[in-house]
């Protein structure tokens, strides 16, 4: 529905900005440059990053040949855009630093302020929140000073992203920049932006249940069907403001969540239809083909800029020489053989420098990668063999059981069932989003959600006391699908080790201890023998099928994200674990 009524507009305009440059006089260099930084910005809106690095790319050239230090730094502002957005963290740091350094000589406080703000931008992007406050508080008093409301209010916006588990703040925040924006119709990519995230901000506070910890007021209301009502008018809101920008990718986004809103409410036909939406925009936007394409245009533009500094060097030198050019131009010719030659060893060198230490991540990545998986299959086998015992059971033994006792015995392989498979989906999508770089990636982390998903894992369990203990609101800063995998695995080590034990309890406990934050479970089952308590301690394989399978797999994955565990364990009187994190 999008590409047939939205494409062609974008097209016109494209097209219309094409037949500007070409019919721009060839020595009308900056309005050519400021033209093609329009066409860029089409481009993009439209998700052709290819086509909108060229244009970038053309204008910079056009720049640095009249020494346009403003005209420079915009055209590194925008080319930091492309690179973000293909995620190429590298090359964006890189536009960005370059066009602050020029803002800053120049004394260009609108451009220093738009650059602090589009790196503090990119930092929260990449969930780094409190690098990201860093620069919008440098650039918000810069925008106030200069009287600029709608950069404010797009500073608003974006900080309401950081307080995004503070949704009375954040919701706030962003009805801040609403008001402002309001004073300023227009099309503004910021403004369907902060329109959207209100919404995605009152549905995840109706979502998660927070909702019921929030004192209600003219902005919060007490009943959530309102509040989801609210929320679904905003994301409306902001996709139809995307598709008048035609802007491809946010109105992905918003599509994807207006799909989760809908499941949210039970309508899952409108669910399915929004999610295969925002799935083929997706894949089209961010294959790797584009990725590639664009880093070819770059090196491509980088060599016609080198040859033509070099051919501009040799006119220079010849019109200067004209009485021993042949001898000038023989000397010259040489220093450009061997000043090429030095750089092609130079980069060469660098490239396999670079490409040894790729190597190593490699091969780092997939030892972590055949370890976590190793781990997943220990502990997703327990619950699917239980199933299987009880249908095998059920249907040998139908009479045994009374059917209350079935009923029972149904509920709780259910109830398992359901949390075994919220687990695979996890892992699915965790895993997916791992298929590049398989690392640790820090989150602030609530202990009460680490507690609820093994709760909720370990339901159908019969025969064990489940004790958790730690205060209210204690987080900490961690890799949460890390820390839940170990988490799981050492439960479920102890709940085989206490199978036929009477009493059988497992007690999960939180808590801080001067300047670090600690974790703890223990069983009273049999314990474990001094020598396997060794072999843990010594890094050896553990033979025991009750305390072991994976217990050296989870001590390298705590290793991976800075948590030590440690062991105490005696032969009858159970066994402990204390995972430690420093803050």
């Amino acid at each position: 529905m999008f590409l047939s009524c939205c494409l062609p507009q974008a097209n016109k305009k494209i097209d219309s900005l094409k037949q500007v440059v070409a019919h721009i006089k060839p020595g009308d260099k900056v309005t050519k440059a400021f033209e093609l930084i329009a066409l860029g910005q089409q481009y993009t809106n439209k998700s052709d990053y290819i086509s909108a690095m060229d244009c970038y790319q053309q204008s910079l050239n056009i720049a640095q040949s009249i020494n346009s230090d403003s005209l420079t730094a915009n055209c590194y502002k925008h080319m930091a855009i492309i690179a973000f957005a293909q995620k190429n963290y590298n090359r964006d740091s890189v536009y960005n630093a370059d066009a602050l350094r020029i803002y800053k000589k120049i004394n260009d406080k609108l451009g220093e302020g738009s650059v602090l703000r589009d790196i503090g931008s990119a930092y929260l992007r990449r969930g780094m929140p409190l690098q990201a406050k860093i620069y919008y508080d440098q650039a918000l008093p810069i925008f106030k000073q200069l009287g600029e409301e709608q950069l404010v209010a797009g500073i608003y916006s974006n900080m309401a992203t950081i307080y995004k588990d503070n949704y009375r703040k954040c919701i706030e925040l962003h009805l801040a920049a609403k008001r402002i924006w309001d004073k300023y119709p227009g099309d503004d990519e910021l403004i369907s932006i902060n329109t959207g995230n209100l919404g995605v901000a009152y549905f995840y506070m109706v979502r998660f249940g927070a909702l019921k910890s929030i004192k209600p007021d003219s902005i919060i209301f007490a009943d959530s069907v309102k509040d989801l009502k609210i929320a679904q008018k905003y994301i409306r809101q902001a996709i139809k403001m995307t598709e008048l920008r035609n802007d491809i990718e946010d109105k992905a986004y918003y599509t994807e969540i207006l799909s989760e809103l809908q499941y949210h409410n039970g309508d899952y036909k409108g669910a399915y239809d929004n999610f295969n939406f925002y799935q083929d925009v997706t894949d089209s936007i961010f294959s790797q083909q584009n990725k590639n394409k664009i880093a070819e245009l770059e090196s491509r533009n980088e060599i016609q800029k080198k040859n033509q500094e070099i051919l501009n060097q040799k006119t220079r030198a010849q019109s200067q020489q004209r009485n021993i050019l042949l001898l000038l131009a023989g000397l010259v010719i040489m220093l450009i053989i061997g000043g090429l030659y030095y750089r092609l060893s130079a980069v060469r060198k660098q490239k396999n420098i670079a490409l040894t230490k790729l190597n190593e991540q490699l091969d780092s990545a997939n030892k972590l990668k055949a370890k976590f998986f190793a781990i997943i299959t220990h502990d997703l086998r327990s619950p699917i063999v239980s199933l299987v015992n009880f249908l095998q059971l059920q249907k040998r033994e139908a009479r045994l059981l009374s059917e209350e006792q079935k009923a029972e015995q149904e509920s709780k392989i259910t109830k398992s069932a359901v949390a075994l498979l919220e687990v695979m989906e996890e892992i699915l999508l965790w895993s997916k989003g791992q298929m590049e770089n398989f690392s640790p990636e820090k989150t602030t982390v609530a202990v009460t959600g680490l507690f609820s998903y093994l709760k909720d894992f370990f339901s159908g369990t019969t025969g064990i006391n489940f004790i958790y203990q730690s205060d209210e609101n204690l987080i900490l800063r961690t890799d949460e699908n890390y820390l839940k995998t170990i988490m799981h695995n050492l439960t479920q080590n102890a709940a085989n080790a206490l199978k036929g034990t009477p009493g059988a309890t497992i007690t999960w406990k939180a808590w801080e201890e001067s300047d670090q934050f600690k974790l703890s479970i223990s069983d009273n089952g049999p314990g474990m023998t001094d020598e396997q308590v060794k072999n843990f301690e010594e890094n050896l394989t553990i033979g025991s099928s009750k305390h072991g399978l994976g217990l050296n797999l989870v001590k390298d994955m705590a290793q991976t994200i800075g948590c030590t565990i440690t062991l105490s364990s005696k032969k009858g009187a159970g066994t402990s674990f204390v995972l430690t994190f420093s803050s």
